[in-house]
């Protein structure tokens, strides 16, 4: 039995380093993608996350996107049709499910990859054995990773102008800008002492939190919380109930339910025991959020702001 809480908990937080391989903490540094020549005319060439110089000859028309969050942008600009290749991750939007799969996130296929005869592929850090195999047999690939929502857009930017589609990508970073702008305006006036303190929980058995230095926490302080973070080792430190107690959170946020055994229901986080006297218990405000929108770094984190902020201020987006 202890075994399988451990197995349980393993596979969440690796999913979680896996969605958020381009947080924060990568051993290698992140320079800003950058546009060298600034328009959809090829060739042209591109300044990777990774610091290499990817020169495009020709617009690509067959992609293999390594990474959900790349799969979900290159839809959301339109490019579906290009995908030739997506890993069995890449599930969203539903067209993604019926795109070939060239294997898992982590440990993707080379010959499936090579069987796909892709123009481009789209990777990020962890791939970077596979991105060394494909350079050398020729095959074009740029590595990003999106850690906050200012390198999200530019890699949006980065993919649509590598797709010869540098305008589908402003107009697509134009809108997300202003719906995240929409839910500022909305909560413009509240002084932060007025915001809500949000606890994230990571995992249950053991209690696990969110560090300082992720994505997560940024989505919670747009949608208008104080997010509470601990620290210790790694992005997600393990935390006691004391701790919990202590910093009486308002709210409670986490993505159980998404096909876990054994996860808690809201009103299993309500009955705690010892937990009666926290501020998010007595006021039951406890908000699940699919962890796909929360830890994804595509388009769709702009989704979870919004669910977010509807959550914590329901008064304010009716």
């Amino acid at each position: 039995m202890a075994y399988m809480k451990t197995a349980r908990v393993f596979l969440l937080v690796l999913a979680l380093l896996l969605a958020l391989s381009g947080c924060k903490g990568n051993v290698l540094p992140q320079p800003t993608p950058g546009i060298t020549d600034g328009s959809d005319s090829f060739p042209l060439s591109l300044t990777d996350a990774r610091g290499r110089q990817v020169n495009i000859d020709s617009q690509p028309h067959r992609l293999v996107s390594l990474v959900p969050g790349f799969t979900e942008t290159v839809f959301a600009l339109g490019l579906g049709d290009r995908l030739t290749g997506v890993t069995t991750y890449c599930d969203y939007p539903a067209a993604a499910q019926e795109k070939p799969k060239i294997g898992g996130f982590s440990n993707p296929s080379l010959e499936k990859i090579v069987e796909a005869r892709p123009d481009l592929v789209l990777a990020t850090d962890m791939h970077g054995q596979l991105v060394e195999q494909l350079e050398a047999m020729n095959f074009k690939v740029l590595v990003y990773n999106p850690h906050d929502i200012d390198s999200l857009l530019k890699t949006i930017a980065a993919i649509g102008t590598a797709c010869g589609e540098a305008e589908k990508a402003r107009a697509l970073n134009a809108s997300l800008t202003q719906r995240i702008d929409a839910v500022k305006v909305k909560l413009a006036d509240l002084p932060s002492e007025k915001r809500p303190l949000v606890f994230y929980e990571v995992w249950h058995e053991p209690l696990m939190t969110i560090g300082p230095n992720t994505l997560i926490k940024e989505i919670i302080s747009l949608s208008g919380g104080r997010c509470l973070t601990a620290s210790g080792t790694g992005e997600y430190p393990s935390i006691s109930e004391e701790w919990i107690i202590e910093q009486n959170p308002d709210i409670m946020v986490h993505s159980y339910g998404a096909g876990m055994d054994n996860t808690p229901t809201p009103e299993v986080i309500l009955n705690r025991k010892g937990w009666q006297g926290v501020n998010f218990v007595r006021n039951q405000r406890v908000i699940g959020v699919d962890s796909n929108l929360i830890t994804r770094p595509g388009p769709r984190l702009v989704d979870a702001i919004e669910q977010l902020a509807r959550g914590f201020y329901p008064e304010r987006f009716k």
